[in-house]
């Protein structure tokens, strides 16, 4: 097993390469999709039992998000929107959450990050 101290220096001796790209994926074992908007130490946040928030540590400010139970919600978009080859668009997604948030506010803010940086899932029918 590698201590911490090792991790760090082999994290320091190999930084990433490039320029990080947000991103989203989907696992279809887990059911779950998964957002980064940037590339910064973060923690977690729950905000509700579908979808937990990925926070900077040093901000506070919302950096990601996982989503549980998505392939249901994938699913259904279809039958309210309609879907181009160029894949959906993430922010169509966060909608479905909307109802379950004791503030709304933040799952409207991931929508807006998602739209601002031109998110896409790939989405094969």
């Amino acid at each position: 097993m590698v201590s911490e101290s090792e991790l760090t220096k082999i994290l320091e001796e190999n930084p990433p390469h490039g320029e990080f790209t947000p991103y989203c994926r989907v696992d279809e074992m887990a059911d779950t999709l998964t957002v980064y908007f940037e590339n910064v130490a973060d923690y977690s946040e729950r905000l509700t039992d579908h979808v937990t928030l990925y926070r900077s540590i040093e901000t506070k400010d919302v950096v990601g998000c996982r989503i549980k139970g998505i392939s249901g919600v994938i699913a259904d978009l279809p039958n309210y929107i309609n879907i181009n080859h160029g894949g959906i668009e993430l922010n169509m997604l966060f909608f479905a959450y909307r109802g379950e948030a004791e503030d709304s506010a933040i799952i409207n803010d991931l929508a807006k990050t998602a739209a601002d940086k031109n998110m896409k899932l790939e989405y094969c029918s």
